[in-house]
């Protein structure tokens, strides 16, 4: 009987190159538009799950029995009630009788915001004695920002102040600047979208770059290598994919991506992606074939994906993109998935060079709607770009949704990839196939 290696969904070069990113600690502070705040994480912490409607996000830190978890909820609606009147009915949904003691119950200053704290001991059956939080904030509108803090006796004595440090950096954001911010960035990338053609995507035409993956590991002073990427890009047909049974011929810009990555040391399983990303040059239609295989010497899974996503008709002005995905390994298809199309909306062949394609026209937000493929099922979300200028060209540093994953990338004036940091110590570089081949043909990956 043949063993092979399990996959629980397809795994692209970036999917996996953003897993190094999501367990990331930033000292960038976290910015949620839904809720209206930006908060520093304690160090360690990071954002499990978030939510637009009710607009909410879950942040875990610590460890086992000293973990904890913290809920931030936009409360779009509070009677009237003020925030000490909050946190008290917060825990009187909560508290269990004789079983419960409130330790703190004051007002606190949240930057020029007065708000309530309130801290108790809370018997949680099977859990013993816990530690229970609210914070309560008035903000415009009869609405408040609440956030809800749960860890054990153990988890707060020592995580406590890191906890307060953190509750005490919020940030509420001025609504309306939010929405002007949002507007603009959505009104810059309309711009650029409209403006799409074979002569603005030239600088995106004839490029081929080598990128060097490495991490740094705990412990250690020098990162190592953990994979290598070649990506190239030309003028292409829908045909030259090999998806399509008819015979397309509307020339497009077509990026192939070959990478192999050896993300975990121990196991040696090695991940390797080859795949193509067609659009019209107008950005009005796509399609891309991924093949993903993953392998440690004579076990093989392999999976395929592809996305379409047609030109608008009469007929059909809207039109979705439907992703398809295989194990090819047991022969079995798997559910198709259909993502919303929400303009502005942000080609995935376009990710792989918005370098070039930006580097004449830098607007310093770009807000557009495109596939995030990093969860499972792939679906619609809001992409943010903010572009600074800096010493060797410009910086772009973009967010998922409301994710607090960021990821940094640098580039020259002329948009030439320089250098990308993904946290957790993982960084991508601009490099060349000879450095690469120095590193992995000896060990045979290359």
């Amino acid at each position: 009987m043949t063993e092979v290696v399990t996959v629980p969904r397809m795994i692209l070069f970036q999917a996996i190159i953003l897993s190094l990113a999501t367990t990331a600690t930033t000292a960038e502070p976290y910015k949620n538009m839904s809720i209206g705040m930006e908060i520093t994480l304690p160090s360690g912490a990071s954002v499990v799950a978030t939510s637009s409607d009710p607009p909410s996000c879950m942040i875990q830190g610590g460890t086992e029995q000293a973990s904890w978890h913290m809920k931030i909820d936009r409360i779009l609606e509070t009677d009237q009630n003020t925030p000490q009147e909050l946190t008290l009915l917060a825990y009187e949904r909560q508290k269990s009788e004789d079983k419960s003691r409130i330790l703190d119950d004051k007002a606190i200053n949240i930057g020029n915001i007065e708000g309530w704290w309130l801290r108790t001991s809370l018997y949680i059956k099977e859990a013993q004695e816990s530690t229970l939080c609210w914070l309560a904030l008035p903000v415009h509108g009869d609405q408040a920002i609440m956030a809800s803090i749960l860890t054990t006796t153990e988890g707060w004595q020592r995580s406590g102040p890191s906890i307060i440090a953190s509750l005490q950096s919020i940030l509420v954001l001025d609504p309306a600047t939010v929405l002007t911010q949002r507007i603009s960035g959505l009104d810059s990338a309309s711009t650029l979208l409209s403006d799409l053609s074979s002569e603005s995507l030239s600088p995106c035409i004839g490029l081929s770059y080598w990128r060097q993956i490495q991490q740094f590991q705990e412990g250690q002073i020098r990162p190592i290598d953990i994979g290598y990427a070649h990506i190239t890009s030309r003028i292409g047909t829908i045909s030259e994919i090999g998806t399509s049974n008819a015979s397309h011929g509307e020339k497009g810009l077509l990026v192939e991506v070959r990478s192999r990555i050896l993300p975990d040391q121990e196991t040696k399983i090695v991940t390797d992606t080859v795949g193509y990303y067609w659009m019209s040059f107008d950005g009005k239609e796509e399609m891309w074939s991924s093949i993903t295989s993953r392998w440690k010497e004579k076990i093989k899974t392999v999976e395929k994906e592809t996305g379409i996503r047609n030109r608008p008709t009469l007929g059909e002005p809207n039109p979705k993109l439907l992703i398809l995905r295989q194990d090819v390994t047991s022969n079995r298809q798997l559910s198709p998935i259909e993502a919303k199309i929400t303009n502005p909306w942000l080609p995935k062949t376009l990710t792989w060079i918005i370098g070039p394609w930006l580097s004449k026209e830098r607007p310093s937000h770009l807000s557009w709607k495109t596939l995030n493929d990093y969860v499972d099922p792939p679906a619609e979300t809001m992409r943010t770009d903010e572009i600074k200028s800096t010493a060797s060209g410009f910086s772009v540093t973009t967010r998922m949704g409301d994710s607090d994953a960021l990821v940094v990338t640098q580039y020259d004036s002329g948009g030439q990839f320089l250098r990308r940091t993904l946290g957790n110590g993982a960084v991508i570089f601009e490099t060349n196939e000879k450095t690469l081949q120095a590193i992995w043909e000896p060990k045979g990956l290359w």
